[in-house]
C-alpha cells in the first residue's frame, strides 16, 4: 500500500511539475537589466545628492554586455563594473568603463566571461561612480534583472 500511495504522489508531482509554464529570462537571448544609482548602498558608506540609472542588455550568443548609464550632480574620477559576493559588499572592478568622464552618460559594451556572466545573473554586479571626495564610490547601483514579460 505504501508503495501504491507513493507512485501516485509521484505521479502528482510530475503532473505538477510538467503543467508549470516554464519562463524567465534564461529562455530569452537578449536579458535587460538595470541599476537605481545612488549613495545608499556604498561601501564605505558616502553621502550625496548624486543620483543616476543604468540600462543593461546582455546577449547570451555574443556575450555581450551594453550599457548605458546616466548620473547627476557629481564629477567622477571613473565608472566602474564591480562584482561582489555578497552582492552589498565592496568588491573588484571587473572593467573600468569611464576614466574622468566630462558627459554625464556613459555608454557602450564590454565581453563577459562565464564566470562573469554567472556574476550578472545572480546580481552580483554594480556599477561603481568614485569621486575625488569619495575614491571608493559617491554613489552605486545594484544591477538586477528586469521583469520579464510573457
Amino acid at each position: 500500500m505504501k508503495r501504491f500511495l507513493l507512485l501516485i504522489a509521484g505521479v502528482l508531482m510530475l503532473g505538477f511539475v510538467t503543467s508549470c509554464k516554464e519562463e524567465g529570462p534564461h529562455k530569452d537571448d537578449i536579458v535587460k537589466f538595470s541599476a537605481v544609482i545612488n549613495s545608499s548602498p556604498t561601501v564605505p558608506k558616502a553621502t550625496s545628492s548624486a543620483q543616476g540609472t543604468g540600462v543593461f542588455e546582455y546577449n547570451k550568443n555574443t556575450m555581450e554586455l551594453k550599457y548605458n548609464i546616466n548620473y547627476q550632480n557629481l564629477k567622477p574620477t571613473s565608472v566602474t563594473l564591480n562584482v561582489a559576493n555578497p552582492a552589498w559588499e565592496r568588491g573588484p572592478i571587473i572593467q573600468t568603463l569611464a576614466e574622468n568622464p566630462a558627459a554625464t552618460q556613459v555608454q557602450g559594451s564590454v565581453k563577459l566571461n562565464t564566470e562573469q556572466q554567472t556574476q550578472l545573473v545572480v546580481g552580483m554586479m554594480y556599477i561603481n561612480v568614485p569621486t575625488a571626495e569619495n575614491p571608493y564610490g559617491e554613489i552605486r547601483g545594484q544591477i538586477i534583472a528586469d521583469k520579464f514579460e510573457e
